[in-house]
């Protein structure tokens, strides 16, 4: 049974992540691969909003964002903050991307997807899988 966890990407490595958008990217994992056990999830539903925002963080110490950029980082800021209750503050607040970013922030889940070596991988759901699926071989 593996016991590897699967990394968290990042765009810049010489800041560290807050604690707690660690937290939130292990807990969307752990969500989202619980889900791809029940049913199959593209890369773009396996990687969610906490794992972008985690990725892009680092980015926007290093050097201002390109608009399209920001607007796709403060939209995903916006649905991860929503999702754990948190109230988003209005001025940065980004409801809805336009289908040209969205098709990027796709593009961008995919690459994060690939770039993370796939399907998230940790010792419950690897056991999960090994005592529900692989032993009924």
């Amino acid at each position: 049974m593996e016991k590897e966890n699967t990394p968290i990407i990042v765009a810049n490595t010489q800041w560290d992540l807050p604690e707690n958008l660690i937290k939130y990217v292990q807990e969307e994992r752990m969500i989202n691969g619980l889900i791809d056990i029940a049913k199959t999830l593209s890369p773009e539903e396996s990687v969610g909003y906490a794992e972008v925002v985690a990725y892009l963080n680092p980015a926007t110490n290093q050097a201002p964002l390109r608009s399209d950029v920001t607007e796709i980082y403060l939209y995903c800021v916006t649905q991860l903050m929503k999702g754990k209750k948190i109230e988003v503050p209005k001025d940065i607040a980004v409801d809805k991307i336009s289908d040209n970013q969205m098709e990027k922030l796709n593009d961008l889940k995919k690459w994060i997807f690939k770039q993370r070596g796939g399907k998230e991988k940790n010792p419950i759901l690897n056991a999960l899988k090994e005592v529900f699926f692989e032993n009924k071989k």
